[in-house]
């Protein structure tokens, strides 16, 4: 299901899986999110919970999950893991 606004950038690939996911919630390692990008995440997204916030001000890359209609959620830095919810 694809969202009517656009992102371009260095995370679209991650905006597009985002559009194209038919689910509400979709929990995913940061392997899968690696995967799904085509490149490794920052060392700042494996060690910063704020990386991984909502602010598409203070963090360009949070605009592709944004601008798709989807929130970050139970960020976990030691598991690897982080959990995206459709708003």
């Amino acid at each position: 299901m694809r969202n009517p606004k656009i992102y371009t950038g260095k995370y679209e690939p991650l905006y597009r899986h985002l559009c194209d996911q038919s689910g509400r919630e979709w929990s995913a390692s940061f392997a899968e999110i690696e995967k799904v990008l085509g490149f490794s995440l920052p060392k700042s997204a494996h060690n910063y919970n704020a990386w991984w916030a909502n602010n598409e001000q203070m963090h360009s890359h949070a605009r592709a999950w944004l601008v798709a209609g989807w929130q970050t959620f139970d960020v976990n830095l030691t598991g690897k893991r982080v959990g995206f919810r459709r708003t």
